[in-house]
């Protein structure tokens, strides 16, 4: 019997996951907590010094805030 998924963080399944790799009920919560398209915020690709500058600062960014995505994040 699999726990209640829905009652889980993101961070609970994760560790969930990881310990039970097998198990795809597991990796579709998971992935249907996701945001949606429209809520992601979409960067450039890093072609040039001014892209990939961008690109890290988002990054770093989103790794001081401990990729919590439902905080307001500069963009």
């Amino acid at each position: 019997m699999n726990p209640k998924f829905d009652l889980m963080s993101r961070e609970e399944l994760k560790a969930y996951l990881l310990s039970h790799r097998d198990n795809l009920e597991v990796l579709d919560a998971l992935v249907n907590r996701r945001i949606s398209d429209v809520q992601a915020t979409w960067y450039p690709a890093p072609l040039t010094e001014e892209t990939i500058r961008i690109s890290e600062e988002a990054i770093q960014r989103r790794i001081e805030a401990g990729d919590r995505p439902s905080q307001n994040l500069p963009s």
